[in-house]
């Protein structure tokens, strides 16, 4: 990567939780931890691609006909996703599905196809369903080389102590175990959502297998330097083996980018449009890392 001219140093500090600024002397002073710390919370899923049946006819009731095929999708979705991960029993994994607000399964997306030239639409959806994982065992969540040997997605965020005062400088690192798309962003105190990577001048979403990347790092115009408001602040990677879709971001000092809705709808915006196979799925990961800022004494 080509290094940034001297005159970046004096790009405009932008302070929101973690204030932003950009010091190329101290882009690079922390070390890395030899081994990736577990995240403090973790969420997977398997986002299915699923044929719902064929679509209501428009002489009936369409608004019943539909909710009936939306329910058997998430059935068939769900089904689909308890066979693939009792697969892992192989490798001494067990899971827990995860009930949500919405159920066991959400629905990203729906919409009508034609599987056979001249046939009758179908209703196509592409359905989540949350799970976690542990060893059998030990009902434990399962280690890093577990997590290989089954061909899991293992991505951890990480920085190198857990508090930090009041105008010190952070550098988080990103480590996965297999090739992934992802984005990391920072939520503050009050929830407000800012995509670090990939941002304007270091427009990096493909990461490889085993390579430590730093956060900030050259290329970057940021720095993220400690600054009221105080208290935690939590770092999230989505991560997934396909491209994820773009979210709607507004552009601000330093090339980073604002989310204006919360974490939450920002993850939901990311696995909108992943083209998830009738089969295997798509697996997806969040790994969380917080942090706790503190007043210098």
């Amino acid at each position: 990567m080509m290094a940034f001219p001297f005159f970046c140093r004096f790009i405009v500090t932008l302070v929101i939780g973690i204030g932003f600024s950009f010091s190329p002397a101290s882009l690079f002073a922390a070390s890395a931890p030899t081994v990736a710390p577990s995240p403090d919370t973790e969420t997977r899923s398997l986002i299915m691609g699923v044929d719902a049946g064929t679509a209501p006819a428009a002489n009936t009731d369409r608004k019943k006909g539909m909710a009936r095929l939306l329910n058997q999708g998430r059935q068939t979705a769900q089904e689909k996703t308890r066979n693939r991960l009792l697969e892992l029993r192989k490798f001494d994994l067990d899971f827990d599905l995860v009930r949500t607000p919405a159920g066991f399964v959400q629905i990203l997306q729906q919409q009508e196809t034609t599987p056979t030239k001249g046939g009758p639409p179908h209703i196509w959806i592409e359905a989540e369903t949350a799970f976690l994982l542990k060893e059998r065992k030990t009902g434990k969540r399962p280690d890093a080389a577990l997590l290989d040997r089954a061909d899991l997605l293992d991505v951890r965020i990480w920085t190198d102590r857990k508090e930090y005062k009041e105008g010190e400088t952070v550098t988080l690192y990103l480590q996965g175990n297999r090739d992934f798309y992802g984005k990391v962003i920072r939520i503050d105190m009050k929830g407000a959502v800012v995509q670090l990577l990939p941002n304007n001048y270091r427009q990096l979403s493909s990461f490889e297998k085993g390579k430590l990347y730093r956060i900030p790092d050259e290329g970057d115009r940021y720095q993220l330097q400690v600054k009221p408001p105080l208290g935690t602040t939590r770092f999230t990677v989505h991560a997934t083996r396909l491209p994820m879709s773009q979210v709607n971001l507004q552009s601000t000092t330093g090339g980073i980018f604002k989310y204006r809705a919360s974490a939450k709808a920002f993850g939901r915006s990311v696995r909108r449009i992943i083209p998830a196979g009738e089969e295997q799925g798509v697996e997806f990961c969040e790994a969380t890392w917080e942090i706790k800022t503190v007043p210098r004494k």
